[in-house]
């Protein structure tokens, strides 16, 4: 099967926007998979005095919430909203624990501290090659079109 028919993508985060102090997070599970890509989509600023989010991309071995820790630095940032972007996090799994979690939390400084967001998961090099196109996507909701 061509290596890209057999990755598996997932929204983890429906675009929305999130007010000032609020968090959005998901959980990714990374069993049988040798790498994830996150793709966290990034709205423009509503203002010029609005304050960055953070992001930041941590892992645990369960998913209790407490558990979750940063293993690099590079993997918590502060994103500038000047302009809308996408911000991307290669993982190679393999040195990883088991669940990731991305979370993205707005600032707390005034009202204008808006973050419209969302995130997409890719695992790739799975252990199980999937049978047809149901295996690539993370819900029944996901559709994906081969051609």
């Amino acid at each position: 099967m061509i290596p890209a028919l057999c990755n598996k993508l997932k929204v983890l985060l429906a675009p929305a926007s999130q007010t000032a102090a609020a968090t959005r997070s998901a959980n990714i599970d990374c069993l049988g998979v040798d790498y994830a890509t996150v793709k966290v989509n990034l709205a423009a600023q509503v203002n010029t005095s609005a304050v960055a989010p953070t992001i930041a991309l941590t892992e645990s071995d369960d998913t209790t919430a407490t558990n979750f820790a940063t293993w690099s630095s590079s993997f918590s940032r502060s994103e500038s909203l000047a302009a809308a972007h996408q911000l991307v996090f290669h993982v190679d799994t393999r040195s990883r624990k088991r669940y990731l979690n991305l979370a993205i939390t707005a600032a707390t400084h005034t009202t204008n501290d808006i973050v419209t967001a969302s995130a997409d998961v890719i695992l790739s090099r799975r252990d199980v090659v999937p049978a047809g196109t149901a295996g690539m996507v993370g819900s029944t909701n996901d559709a994906v079109v081969v051609g």
